[in-house]
């Protein structure tokens, strides 16, 4: 497989979606419940509504690559028997303080190894008429070499969620909302966003 079979998986980050937030998790518990890794974490992680009226098919929460999702959400990778995902239990409230059913929080137990910017191709553009030109790397090589083969994975050292073109199309086919997908090859990342080793 080579990186135009994968695609990465975010939301619209449409100020319309509602967004929701917690009070209690530090970046460390952030980091250990986007990987699925439950040790010292309180269940149900209690999320507030920030703003935003429409309760969609994925939530943002204000942390990078976690996610809520809703039941339907849920049921379609259960009966399509997508693989790198598991859920925890929630409490969602929105701003009146009362309960929110139907949502649970998404971790990512798929991996793969390190992204190598050094296959990337070096384009450049401006992103205002008669700005600077930036330097930008197209195109997001991850490690297949220790890509596990679920469906649902995070290259190592990276909080980008990464999925298979069958889940993408599994997606699609769904109309799940609020889902934003981009093969791999699309990606451009700014220079000064690159991590420094």
């Amino acid at each position: 497989m080579e990186i135009n079979d994968f695609y990465s998986f975010g939301s619209k980050l449409v100020s319309s979606t509602v967004q929701v937030h917690e009070n209690i998790l530090n970046k460390d518990k952030t980091n250990n419940i986007i990987y699925g890794q439950y040790d010292s974490i309180s269940f149900p992680v209690i999320f507030k509504q920030e703003y935003g009226k429409k309760w969609e098919d994925i939530l943002d929460t204000g942390w990078v690559s976690l996610f809520l999702i809703s039941d339907k959400m849920k049921s379609v990778l259960e009966e399509n028997a997508l693989t790198g995902w598991k859920t925890f239990a929630v409490k969602v409230l929105d701003k009146k303080d009362l309960e929110i059913q139907g949502y649970h929080g998404l971790s990512i137990t798929g991996r793969c190894g390190k992204i190598d910017y050094g296959k990337s191709r070096i384009i450049e553009k401006r992103l205002v008429p008669n700005g600077p030109l930036g330097k930008y790397y197209k195109g997001l090589h991850v490690g297949l070499d220790k890509w596990d083969g679920c469906d649902f994975f995070l290259p190592e050292k990276y909080f980008g969620i990464i999925i298979t073109s069958r889940a993408s199309e599994v997606l699609k086919k769904n109309k799940l909302t609020n889902i934003r997908l981009e093969n791999l090859t699309e990606i451009e990342i700014p220079d000064f966003a690159l991590p420094k080793e």
